[in-house]
């Protein structure tokens, strides 16, 4: 049976961020995250791929945040069925999903995804919209531009228009109302899906995103309407990719940190110091999102107000 790869290094870093709790954070880390679906409503009414999929023997949980997301528990390969492939719904980790929820897409609104693909996050917000308003979807990789192309065609996203462009290259014409960067990161949360996720991490690796992190949510904060909303996400804990990032923001720009709370998630609080560098206080308003606690793959949100 193959083992998880947890890199010395990186178990030494959450040591010391999590002292006691750590040994919870490492045995989560070590443990298969469950399958979770997000109905996509611009194809079917969730109610009936709720009651589809239930008489296909199918168990489903709805989660607590939405009514429209489940938690599969007899359902190893969901990709496999017709639904899926037909885009009834999309196969989504439920810590991915709730940057979206965070965002609180509205109808009518004009909203920038700055970096997109393969697009499960817009389709999110194309199915609050509710059809309504404009989506830009923005993905630099040639061949994830691609996978975005296909899903949103295949989830019937009509709202959406994508570019395959450089986000730092983005000409930002605070015309936005709202704003998703859900960034390139070091992939921290991606070990609870497969166990050797974590090969190729570095503290060099989480230094070098940290760097691009910065540039990009310069980018999205400037496209931003004044008092519109930017959130920014990565699917890691490490406060070179969390804190360190909103704290640049908040040094070059006029932005405030906003409280998130999500109904049934245990949002832990940002942290106000690494090593010798002391964040700026509003970081505590951010979103960790520890695997241990909320059974999820470890996820940051932050929420900011352009002023």
């Amino acid at each position: 049976m193959k083992k998880t790869f947890l890199p010395e290094t990186f178990v030494e870093k959450y040591k010391e961020l999590l002292g006691k709790d750590s040994e919870k954070f490492f045995k989560s880390c070590c443990t298969k995250i469950p399958k979770s679906i997000w109905a996509n409503s611009l194809r079917i009414n969730p109610k009936e791929l709720e009651k589809m999929l239930k008489e296909k023997g199918w168990k489903l949980k709805s989660l607590t945040f939405n009514q429209n997301a489940f938690l599969l528990e007899n359902i190893e390969r969901p990709g496999d069925s017709d639904e899926f492939k037909q885009g009834f719904f999309n196969i989504q980790e439920r810590a991915s999903m709730l940057p979206v929820l965070v965002l609180d897409p509205q109808k009518g609104e004009r909203i920038l995804d700055l970096t997109a693909a393969p697009g499960s996050k817009t389709l999110q917000i194309s199915c609050l919209l509710q059809g309504t308003g404009k989506i830009l979807a923005i993905e630099k990789e040639f061949n994830r531009y691609k996978s975005l192309l296909y899903n949103i065609g295949k989830f019937e996203m009509k709202n959406v228009q994508a570019k395959c462009m450089n986000a730092l290259i983005f000409k930002e014409d605070n015309s936005f109302d709202k704003v998703l960067l859900d960034a390139p990161c070091s992939s921290e949360g991606l070990v609870r899906k497969e166990f050797g996720a974590l090969k190729h991490w570095s503290p060099h690796l989480v230094k070098r995103k940290s760097k691009l992190q910065k540039r990009l949510i310069l980018k999205a904060y400037d496209a931003l309407k004044e008092n519109g909303i930017l959130v920014y996400s990565v699917c890691s804990l490490s406060p070179e990719e969390c804190e360190n990032v909103i704290d640049f923001l908040l040094k070059k720009r006029n932005a405030a940190v906003e409280k998130i709370k999500i109904k049934g998630i245990k949002c832990g609080e940002g942290i106000l110091k690494h090593g010798e560098k002391e964040f700026n206080k509003e970081v505590k308003n951010c979103c960790r999102l520890w695997p241990h606690k909320n059974d999820c793959q470890a996820f940051f949100i932050a929420k900011i107000r352009k002023k």
